[in-house]
């Protein structure tokens, strides 16, 4: 190698360091002139229109909040709403040139990758966004005017999904006051029921509903979230339904609550529905799921976790106990088994045991009556058949009554031998099955003093 080949290389290495020293500076110090926006005050934006990634998203301020107004209305997250605004309003203008003295092919403009309207008093403003360019710059079209400004904007809008600043919540406002909660699962149905403070199970069996787990079937329904936006389908757009396996769906939740209001004189009764449903798997090894809210025209995915709070096992909903009564309520209990029939009485806030040989009722024994009774109220069920107890299982009757003289239970006991698990049959065609530890003293000298 001669040395002036050595020197042409020296020469050129020099050359590109001294363009990429340039280059840099002009990507991260050179000076701007001004703002890319300066003709709309963003603090009083109050109407802002985003179209990207092939949806167009309406939001509207609410004095503090936003909302989202088309293509339907929702909650909007007015942080991330204010911030893109704000982001628009720093952006800096680098060079700026009249838009029919460039090629707006050639900058991504004459297709732009999202626009965005904004609107205040008195004022409105459109921007296009075209393509990125290198050292963190971007191409952005403001009126007549072709603006070279940072990517920043491109970032909140083209990179992430505005459809993300949409409330995701798939449930609205829910409350403990709902009447009725529908879950579908293929052909199976698990069907719940309120009056008053108490829910019933009315499918796949009819029997007492669990109401702290309905409870928490609740919140875990207001909790439901997508976990992206797939599409934004028109209404009665029954082929893209179809496409997304939503015109059978693999399951649904469906939550009805009534309210009550005086119309000229009558109370009249209005019942609101919400349905949620979802179809078909989103990717295979995802364990995403494609899901709408019937009404709704948005398509979104819902995880793992979401679907399985929204398809609870029917057993996990049905009340474990024995009764569904306060042990306060409770006068007398009525024993009939193997080892003969007494009644335990309530008199005066102290229990008698009441027998053959006790006729007038000896005083019971403190701890098997509380034994005996956080047993009927409280123990919960560690499983339950709709079997039924085989008939070789010796039988014991209790039946319970109020202080009004009204039965409040009659039960069926069996036991797996004397050191098994206990059986009890409520009436309702299920046998719920409680631990061999349980404490339930079915004799009446374990009562006795």
């Amino acid at each position: 190698m001669n040395w002036s080949v050595v020197l042409r290389r020296w020469v050129l290495a020099a050359t590109l360091v001294a363009a990429a020293i340039v280059a840099w500076r002009d990507g991260t110090d050179a000076p701007s002139r001004g703002l890319a926006m300066a003709s709309i005050d963003a603090g009083v934006v109050d109407r802002l229109t985003v179209t990207s990634r092939g949806s167009t998203s309406t939001f509207a301020a609410d004095g503090l909040a936003w909302h989202q107004v088309e293509p339907y209305r929702c909650v909007a997250d007015a942080l991330a709403i204010r911030d893109t605004i704000d982001v628009l309003a720093a952006l800096p203008a680098y060079q700026s040139f009249a838009a029919e003295s460039v090629d707006r092919a050639a900058l991504g403009l004459d297709r732009p990758v999202a626009t965005m309207e904004l609107g205040a008093p008195g004022t409105t403003a459109r921007v296009e966004l075209g393509r990125r360019a290198p050292a963190g710059r971007a191409w952005i079209q403001i009126g007549d005017r072709v603006i070279s400004t940072t990517d920043a904007l491109h970032t909140l809008v083209v990179s992430s999904d505005p459809r993300r600043w949409r409330d995701p919540a798939l449930f609205d406002r829910l409350s403990p006051d709902l009447d009725r909660i529908v879950l579908r699962n293929g052909s199976a149905s698990t069907v719940l029921e309120r009056t008053g403070q108490h829910w019933t199970m009315r499918a796949p069996i009819s029997t007492r509903a669990d109401a702290d787990a309905v409870g928490r079937l609740i919140d875990a329904l207001s909790r439901v979230r997508a976990e992206a936006w797939l599409a934004d389908l028109p209404a009665g757009d029954v082929a893209d339904v179809a496409r997304f396996g939503l015109d059978a769906p693999a399951g649904s939740v469906t939550v009805s609550m009534t309210t009550r209001s005086m119309r000229d004189g009558v109370v009249v009764a209005d019942t609101l529905d919400q349905t949620v449903e979802w179809g078909s798997v989103v990717e295979r090894g995802t364990g995403l799921r494609v899901a709408r809210r019937v009404g709704s025209p948005a398509i979104v995915s819902l995880d793992e976790r979401a679907l399985a709070s929204m398809d609870p096992a029917p057993e996990s909903l049905i009340d474990g106990r024995m009764l569904d009564v306060p042990s306060s309520s409770i006068k007398a209990i009525v024993i009939d088994g193997p080892a003969g029939q007494f009644t335990l009485e309530r008199r005066e806030g102290q229990w008698f045991v009441i027998d053959a040989a006790h006729a007038d009722g000896a005083p019971a024994r403190e701890p098997a009556i509380a034994s005996l009774v956080v047993a009927l109220t409280e123990a919960r069920a560690m499983a339950m058949n709709d079997q039924g107890a085989p008939d070789t299982l010796a039988r014991t009757m209790i039946s319970v009554r109020g202080f009004d003289g009204a039965s409040l239970a009659s039960l069926t006991v069996v036991r797996e031998g004397p050191n098994g698990r206990f059986g009890v049959a409520c009436g309702d065609g299920l046998l719920r099955i409680y631990s061999e530890r349980m404490l339930l003293p079915l004799a009446p000298e374990q009562y006795l003093r």
